[in-house]
This record gives structure tokens, C-alpha cells and sequence, in this order.
């Protein structure tokens, strides 16, 4: 059924007399679509997977974990991910710093009047051999649905993994297991359904991909009490993520998820405003609850405070707070609706952010109110709410333990109005013990009574045990009341220090924390942090049950806690979701200080991963066995081989561990085996030359001298496929043989003509520039200038392109010689003059130019517009004279709209034909010759998402899309439409290239023919003209 997609009726206006809120304006402009590209969730942290595999792990054990960015200190972590927070705000801001949400809101304009279509051309007769059944009409899903971790190399084995989940709701009139119906909403891959739950053999599917349905990214979802076929899910995420994903309303079904409606998307805008120099921030719907005595009254809370509709979401009043300080952050952490009897509902709402700030998030250390208040429900407008935990009721620290940074009984100063103003950089891991001492604070009420509430609490201070190494965001610890917030208890063993077992404390409660009760019995609740513990009320002891870092292998349940869902009424069932998917158990009943549930994946069908990039093997379309590779953010890099009957999205197998980035496969082999290239944290390569695609498969370290130097911690690098018409091609295959040129981007372009030649080490890799020293970066952004992206000519192996952070573009002849700084690379940046000075994202060089030195070239580039006015536009297209002695950039964006253009891709069989992968999607045009190209989107089958990279492979049967938090998907690519269109432009005048120091001459290569197939016609070209 089609989903439905119904603008917001115009929103009340209220009277301003209450002093706790102010109303809602009506901006009147729906954002059709979340902006994917600005929502790297880096929040996500990465997945602790990077420790050598282990034949067996004892449970008190505690091996090394895995944290964002490369190193060992926590503190010199930190520095680490506010320098990948820069880079982010870079890509979007350079080089003015600035970032306006109204340029989003007419970039969606621009978007919603783009027509969407399919690309021309006539493809040849798809093999019925092909186990995915592609078409010509859409997108196909790969997978992976999900990954296996199972016999990966250097990571810890979750048996099975997808990407992160924030919520989780069950339905309460479903009771019987393995028919009970449940929701789960992934971090950027929408909201998922199961009627099957919960059981190992739990199924999922995606009942949000409706191309009308403008987001993707989910952080709450809750089922109406009243009325289960009506379900709520908030959009956005509120985790504290430097780059997570902004908001865009609410989605609203009455059907059981079959069709949604989106509310109040003018009134839940992605971005807030802020002060002339701060960066935007992204606004999130964090919580949403439902009136259990009026389904009409629902209560949104977000990063500005809490909003109240009294009509099932269609008008909204607010932002509403919870507390007179105005000049404090907002964000709601915790919500709960209670009937209280009578037809009374009590509001529960804590304000907790997380108290330290970062680059873009600047005001994080303004906590001042950070706590929680109770109100009762009204009818209109914002209630009066109370403060329910302060110094004088018992919110104050518990017994001072070893590590901890509080004397017994310390006051936390809930809701003060003071914060502790923590520093971007040089703090000391203190807050002045005057000033408001909690961080992100989750809540949870007792369904059985609601009179019992708990609270957990984040540290802003440094922890000094284990587990935290003097770092901020470890746990503070958890509070109970059971008199409605009257008067509040410490629960001993909830401090950061008292963490132990298999678990200690980990410093990341900031962005994996949670709550829930037992049902029928209020004293027994479960806490998430990395891991989920059991703890009761009046304990001393709190028990880690998941044991992710140190458990057996496999182990029992995936790190990163986010969602605790009780199927209601039941003790036993309790679904959980985290960095690695869905995990269940059905005796949660057993758990105590000493004894553990017993867990099973529940992943089947959610396809939520988050690839950077990827590649398929050659003549992908028709093959009977056809393969792919793919590194994903938190999850590593993965590969699959499809066989059989037609399959879909399938199982893939984890290869090497860590955040995985750039993946290749050698389409020719070494005669037994296709050869598979991964890349992962530090920008270590590894390369696997048997059985890839299979458990326990051998994965050997072949990286090279870059390692040293000043790069993306995205590394990016390519392989050259060959099997292009009148282009070079790679040996048979055989061992030496195989497609072995690749190419690595740092500030300069190492090579190796090997294919990382494992016996040769590090020696196999030299570096192309002329000097060797030769930085290709205009060096204005320090440690991030470096390279984004770096590609071969798909038609000859000795010409590449590569694309720089700080707006620099480069065209490098003779290539492949396999002896260091004989490359001749060309600066065809140009000064900037219509090649527009912000971040080049991607490069492709056109795979139907008839010599390698005369090269045509494309830039997709990121930012906005209006940070470079004088040089609009997304996609550039450069074309040379030999050797690039002159080039001409001519601007190709046509109608694109105004967002980041991050990949960009030509049909070899019909070089007119260029795709675009965006931060809202995939893009087309039919006639890229034309001055002013049209644009389509290219929606068909595939979800909206972020498109970080495309591949094409060897043999041009198939372009493959790797996206940000929706898996991998492909298209049968078209051939040369017929009869061509005159092309017309109008380019710029030519500029005058910067060469490298002493190039070397570039040898024009000897053009090969694939035999029985003539060598195509070159297809015309517009001769340059000054305007």
C-alpha cells in the first residue's frame, strides 16, 4: 500500500501569558527530506571489534576496547574525535565557517521540483543466471541483512550485527512469543516491523521507504495505550553526536505502520538557529508519549524542551519548559506519561545534556538545568511543571568508592540553574561544586506502580577508575523514589567505580544510556550503558549481563546500548537495540547480582548498515556468482558472494574489524580467487587472496609509508579495473597477475603495480609526486587538508584524479611505472575561478576520451552555495588539452539542488549518463554535454540515504551505490542511446595549469582492443569558447 504524505495543518497560535514557553510561528515549508549527508553519526562511536580474535575469553577478563579514532589515551582520543568534528563542520562550511538552515530549506524546494525518473538507454538481456534478478526499473537491495561476525579477522564476534538502533516498542496486545508484533527505529534506516517476535528467527521489514515519506532518521517510537494500530515515531537523533542526524517532525501511523503522515515538520525543524560564528545545530524529537487517559494529548520532547499537541499531533504549542532558565540547554532525555487514577496523567520529564561541549556542539556545557520536573496534563498550552529532585529529597552522591570524584553524600545541585560550564578544550575533568554536577539523565517508571521512578545520571567530572582513564561521560550513578519523586534514594553499586565484573565503566553514558522496569515488579530494573546490567533497587550490586567486551565467543550481545523494550506484562520477554542491531531474550526473569539471560540476535531482514564505500566483482549483471565488498562506520568491512536462486539482500561476512572505509576487489584474480582489498581505522589496508567472501577467510596487512603521513581518517584509495574499450587492461590472471594498481590519497598519491604484495611489506608502495615531499593541499586547514578521494581512469592506469578537503583538484599522467615520483601530476584547480573553493567530496574521470592525456574529469563538491557565491554549483566537469598543459572547467549542476554532492560517477557505455550520489540521494542526468544538464532523482528501490560512493564494474553491467545507513544496492547500467543529442555548452576561459616540480614525460599508452568487439566511437565534443 502506498504510504501517504499529508503537510501539517497550520499550527494554533497561543497566548504568550505563560512564561514557560513561547508558541509555536508557522513557517509554513516542509523539508522533503532529512539531510542524510549532514548526519555522519559519529555519535555511533565505533565498534569495539579491533582486538585480536581470541579462542576463549573469560568472563572476568577485560580486553582492550575500541574507541572512535585511532590511539591509546582516552584524552588524546578526545582530541582526536573534535578534530573529525571539525573536519565535518569543513565539509559543510569551508571556507567561511558559516551555515545557514534556510539554505536547506531551499535546497528542499529545489529538490521537491525535480522530476523523478528513470536513466534512458537500452539494456542488454539480463542473465537469468544472476541469483539478484536485477531490473532495469530500479534499485536492488544487497544486503547486508545482516553481517556475520563470525570468523572476521581482528574483532570481537556479536555472531551477527546491523546498524545502530536508537528505539524499540512492543505492541501490548500481542502476548503470545513468536507472534508478538514490535517496532524498532534505526539511527538513519527508518522504522522496522516484526509480527514475529521474539525469538533467533525474529524477521523485519522496512515500512518507511516510501519515496513520500521525508526521513529516514528515528530516535523514539511509542505505541499509542489507547489504541495499538496507532504509532508515533520521532524523528532525528538526540544522542550528542557531533553529526547526527536532524529532525524533520513526526511520523504518525493509525494503520499498525502500513501508512504514515508526517506532523509538524515546520514546527520540529532539523536545525536550530544560532549566534552569528556558531554552527547550526540539528534539532531531534528525542522522546514522544501518548496520554494513557486521552489518545489527543501526545507530548513531544526535544533538544529546545518539550511540545504539546491536544489533537493527535496536528497543532502543537511550545517550546514549553520545564524550568525558568532560559539562558540553559534544553534537551529532553527522559519523558514518561503515568495515569495516576481519576482521569489524572503526571508528566515526568528530565532535562539532561550532556555537560561537556565539542566544536559544533558549543553550548553542551550549559546544564545548568539538568534534572526533573513533574507536571500534571492539561488541555491547551504548557502545564506548570515542578522541580522533583534537588539536594534537600535525597539527590545527592552515595558512598564515595575508589576512582570516584565524590565525597560521600555530595550535593548534585539538580536543576540549580548553574552549570558547570566545562570547556571546549584545557578542562581538568572538575566542576565547581556549586554548579549543577549532572549530565544526560534518563529516566524509567515502574508499570506496575507508578509511584517508583529511577533515574541514571552521566558524569561531566572525570572518573579516575579503570574503565574511564580521567575522562568525561563515564556514569554518575542511578537514583530511585517510590513516593512519585517525594523523596529519592542513591542506589549503591551504580557508581562509575563500582562497575565491575565482566564490565567495569566505559566513558560514553552521554550517548548509550537507558532504563526500564520489570513490569510486575517495581525493584527489579535494567540500566543500559555500553552494556546492559540488572540491578535492584535496594542492591549494593549491579550485574553486567550482556558482558560485550569480554564475554565467550561468540559473544552473548552486541556494545552500545540504546533501547530497553519489556514486551508488556511480561518479566521474561525484553527486547533490547544497540550499535549492532536487535538482540531478545525470554528469560529476563532469571537475571540477578549472579545470574545472566540468555540472549539471540534478532537482526534477519533489517538492512541499517552504514557503508563508506564499496565494489563488485566484474560483469556483475550476468554473472552466476556475482560478489561484493563493503566498509561500513562501527561495523568493518564485509563482502558476500550471491548464488543460487534469486536471493536479494543476504547474509555478508565480516572480514577485517574496526570502522570499515574503502573496500576493492580485484575483478581478474589470481587465477583461483578474486582478490579482495579492505580498509579500516589508522588507513591500514588489508588483502585477502582466497575464499573472501567466507569465514575465517586470511586477511594480511599490506599497508604502505602513508601511514605516516597527515591523511582522511577515511583513507581513500582505488583500484584500477581495466576492461574498457581501447584502454588498458590488467594481466591474466594468474599470480604475478590480476587487476594489481592501486592508488592511496594522502596529502600525496602513494601506488603499488603489485596488488600490496604481502611478502614486499610496506617496500611495495612508492610514492608518485615529483618531489616525493609534494603536498597536493592548499594546507589552510591544517591536519585536515588532505586528499577526500583519489580514482584511476577507468580507461587507462596511467591517469588518476584526486580531489582535496580544502578545494584542490589534480590530474596525475604516467602511472603505473612501479618506480617512485615518475608521475607527472597536474594542479587543474585552477585558483578556485569556477572550480568553487569548498571541499571536493569526489572525483571521476570519463571512461570515453580517446588518449590518456586528454583527460575529462569531474569534482563533485560539498558546502553550500552561498559560502562561495561567485561560484555556485555541485558538479564541475574539466576538460584538458595534452597533458593538461590548459583545461576548462564548466559548471554541470543544472537544477540539482543546493547540498553536497559527495560521489560522481560516468556510464562507460553511455559517457552522456552521469550519476550523482548526494546527501539526500542518487541523482541523474541523461545529457551531461548540455550547458545546463537535467537532473533527476533515481528513487526507484532504494531507500533515502546519504550516498557516500558509487562503483561501476569491470565490464560496465552494473552500478553499485553505497549508502550511509541503508546497505548497498545496484543497477543494471544502460548502453548508448541512440540517435545523440547535439551537444552545446558554454564553457569558462581556460586557466593556466601549476605543474609538479620536474614532471616526468608522459608515455602515451598502446590502446588494446577486447577481441571480437570493435573500438567504439568517440562520442562528440563542444569546442571551448571564452564567454
Amino acid at each position: 500500500m502506498k504510504n501517504r504524505y499529508l503537510t501539517p495543518l497550520r499550527l494554533s497560535r497561543r497566548s504568550d501569558r505563560e512564561s514557560s514557553r513561547s508558541s509555536v510561528g508557522e513557517a509554513g515549508f516542509f523539508n522533503p527530506r532529512a539531510l542524510l549527508g549532514l548526519t555522519v553519526c559519529f555519535a555511533g562511536l565505533a565498534l569495539a571489534i579491533f582486538a585480536a580474535r581470541e579462542s576463549t575469553v573469560h568472563r572476568v577478563s577485560q580486553p582492550a576496547r575500541y574507541m572512535p579514532v585511532p590511539g591509546n589515551d582516552l584524552q588524546g582520543e578526545a582530541a582526536r574525535l573534535a578534530e573529525l568534528e571539525q573536519y565535518w563542520q569543513d565539509r559543510l562550511t569551508y571556507p567561511t565557517g558559516r551555515f545557514d538552515p534556510a539554505w536547506v530549506r531551499a535546497a528542499a524546494a529545489q529538490h521537491a521540483r525535480m522530476a523523478s525518473g528513470i536513466p534512458v538507454g537500452t539494456h542488454q538481456k539480463l542473465s537469468r543466471a544472476n541469483p539478484l534478478a536485477l531490473t532495469a526499473t530500479s534499485f536492488t537491495a544487497l544486503g547486508p541483512q545482516p553481517e556475520r561476525m563470525t570468523g572476521c579477522s581482528g574483532c570481537f564476534d556479536y555472531t551477527t550485527t546491523e546498524g545502530r538502533v536508537n528505539t524499540i516498542a512492543v505492541d501490548p496486545t500481542t502476548t503470545v512469543n513468536g507472534s508478538i508484533v514490535a517496532y524498532s527505529g534505526a539511527v538513519g534506516g527508518g522504522v522496522w516491523k516484526t509480527t514475529n517476535c521474539c525469538s533467533s528467527t525474529t524477521t523485519w521489514t522496512a515500512v518507511t521507504d516510501d519515496p513520500l515519506i521525508s526521513t529516514i532518521a528515528i530516535d523514539t517510537i511509542v505505541i499509542d495505550p489507547s489504541d495499538h494500530n496507532t504509532v508515533y515515531a520521532g524523528t532525528g537523533d538526540l544522542n550528542f553526536g557531533s553529526f547526527s542526524m536532524g529532525s524533520q517532525g513526526i511520523l504518525k501511523s493509525t494503520d499498525a505502520g502500513a501508512t504514515w503522515t508526517l506532523l509538524g515538520a515546520d514546527v520540529f525543524g532539523m536545525i536550530y538557529n544560532e549566534p552569528p560564528g556558531e554552527f547550526p545545530q540539528y534539532n531531534a524529537v528525542g522522546k514522544v508519549r501518548v496520554d494513557p487517559n486521552d489518545s489527543n494529548n501526545v507530548v513531544a520532547g526535544t533538544k529546545q524542551g518539550l511540545y504539546f499537541s491536544y489533537d493527535g499531533g496536528t497543532t502543537w504549542a511550545g517550546p514549553c519548559l520545564t524550568n525558568n532558565f532560559s539562558t540553559q540547554r534544553q534537551d529532553v532525555t527522559g519523558l514518561e506519561l503515568s495515569d495516576l487514577g481519576g482521569g489524572n496523567t503526571r508528566i515526568i520529564a528530565a532535562i539532561g545534556t550532556r555537560g561537556f561541549p565539542t566544536y559544533v556542539q558549543y553550548d553542551l556545557g550549559k546544564n545548568g538545568a539538568n534534572g526533573i520536573y513533574s507536571a500534571t496534563m492539561g488541555s491547551s498550552g504548557c502545564p506548570s511543571f515542578t522541580s522533583i529532585a534537588s539536594n534537600t529529597n535525597g539527590f545527592i552522591f552515595g558512598n564515595q568508592v575508589p576512582g570516584s570524584p565524590y565525597s560521600t553524600g555530595a550535593p548534585m545541585n539538580a536543576g540549580s540553574g548553574t552549570p558547570c560550564d566545562y570547556p571546549i578544550v584545557g578542562g581538568t575533568g572538575t566542576c565547581d561544586s556549586s554548579t549543577d554536577q549532572l549530565g544526560r539523565i534518563d529516566i524509567a517508571v515502574a508499570p506496575s506502580n507508578p509511584n517508583y521512578i529511577y533515574a541514571q545520571a552521566q558524569s561531566i567530572v572525570w572518573n579516575s577508575n579503570g574503565g574511564c582513564g580521567s575522562t568525561n561521560g563515564c556514569q554518575l550513578g542511578a537514583w530511585a523514589t517510590t513516593d512519585g519523586g517525594t523523596n529519592w534514594t542513591y542506589m549503591e553499586g551504580s557508581q562509575g567505580g563500582s562497575l565491575g565484573g565482566c564490565g567495569f565503566d566505559y566513558p560514553q553514558n552521554w550517548y548509550d544510556q537507558g532504563v526500564a522496569v520489570d513490569p510486575n515488579d517495581p525493584d527489579r530494573v535494567f540500566f543500559d550503558t555500553f552494556d546492559v546490567w540488572f540491578a535492584t533497587r535496594t542492591g549494593s550490586v549491579w550485574n553486567d549481563i550482556t558482558c560485550g567486551y569480554s564475554g565467550g565467543n561468540p559473544r552473548p550481545v552486541h556494545v552500545d546500548q540504546h533501547a530497553l523494550a519489556f514486551l508488556p506484562g511480561s518479566s521474561s520477554i525484553l527486547a533490547i537495540g544497540n550499535d549492532g542491531g536487535v538482540h531478545g531474550t525470554i528469560n529476563a526473569d532469571v537475571a540477578s547480582q549472579t545470574t545472566d539471560p540468555t540472549w539471540f540476535n534478532m537482526d534477519t531482514g533489517i538492512n541499517t548498515i552504514e557503508f563508506y564505500s564499496g565494489d563488485i566483482s566484474g560483469n556483475f549483471a550476468n554473472a552466476a556468482s556475482p560478489q561484493a565488498s563493503g566498509g561500513a562506520q562501527d561495523n568493518g568491512s564485509s563482502s558476500v558472494t550471491f548464488n543460487g536462486t534469486p536471493t536479494g539482500p543476504v547474509l555478508w561476512q565480516l572480514g577485517v574489524g574496526g570502522d570499515g572505509f574503502y573496500s576493492r576487489i580485484d575483478p581478474v584474480g589470481t587465477g583461483s580467487s578474486l582478490r579482495f582489498f579492505q580498509g579500516n581505522n589508522g588507513g591500514a589496508i588489508s588483502r585477502c587472496v582466497s575464499d573472501c567472501t567466507n569465514q575465517f577467510a586470511p586477511w594480511v596487512g599490506v599497508s604502505g609509508g602513508w601511514l605516516s603521513d597527515t591523511r582522511s581518517f577515511v583513507t581513500p584509495y582505488d583500484l584500477f579495473h581495466g576492461g574498457i574499450l581501447g584502454g588498458d587492461d590488467c594481466p591474466v590472471p594468474g599470480v604475478p597477475g590480476g587487476c594489481g594498481h592501486l592508488v592511496v590519497g594522502s596529502t600525496r598519491v602513494w601506488e603499488t603495480v603489485h596488488g600490496g604484495n604481502a611478502s614486499l611489506g610496506s617496500g611495495d608502495w612508492y610514492v608518485t609526486n615529483n618531489p616525493t615531499t609534494q603536498n597536493m593541499t592548499k594546507q589552510t586547514l591544517g591536519n585536515r587538508s588532505f586528499i577526500n578521494s583519489v580514482k584511476y581512469s577507468p580507461k587507462y592506469q596511467s591517469v588518476a584524479m584526486v580531489g582535496t578537503n580544502d578545494a584542490n583538484a589534480w590530474i596525475g599522467f604516467n602511472l603505473g611505472t612501479g618506480t617512485q615520483a615518475q608521475a607527472n601530476w597536474v594542479d587543474v584547480t585552477g585558483n578556485n575561478t569556477v572550480l568553487p573553493l569548498r571541499p571536493v567530496l569526489g572525483i571521476a574521470l570519463d571512461p570515453s576520451v580517446v588518449a590518456a592525456n586528454l583527460p575529462v574529469g569531474y569534482a563533485a563538491v560539498g558546502g553550500f552555495n552561498a559560502n562561495t557565491p561567485a561560484t555556485p554549483g555541485h558538479v564541475f566537469q574539466v576538460t584538458c588539452t595534452a597533458d593538461c598543459g590548459s583545461f576548462t572547467w564548466v559548471n554541470k549542476t543544472g537544477n540539482l539542488p543546493d547540498i553536497p554532492v559527495d560521489s560522481i560517477i560516468v556510464n562507460p557505455n553511455n559517457a552522456q549518463q552521469v550519476f550523482a550520489g548526494t546527501d539526500w540521494g542518487v541523482y541523474f542526468t541523461d545529457d551531461i554535454t548540455v550547458a545546463s544538464p537535467t537532473w533527476q532523482r533515481f528513487e526507484n528501490g532504494i531507500a533515502h540515504a546519504m550516498v557516500w560512493d558509487m562503483q561501476i564494474d569491470r565490464g560496465s553491467t552494473t552500478l553499485s551505490v553505497w549508502t550511509r545507513s541503508r546497505g548497498a544496492y545496484v543497477y543494471p547500467l544502460s548502453g548508448a542511446v541512440s540517435p545523440t543529442p547535439t551537444p552545446t555548452a558554454s564553457p569558462t576561459a581556460t586557466a593556466t595549469p601549476t605543474a609538479s616540480a620536474t614532471p616526468s614525460a608522459t608515455a602515451t599508452p598502446t590502446a588494446t582492443t577486447t577481441p571480437g568487439r570493435p573500438t567504439p566511437t568517440p562520442r562528440p565534443r563542444p569546442t571551448p569558447r571564452p564567454r
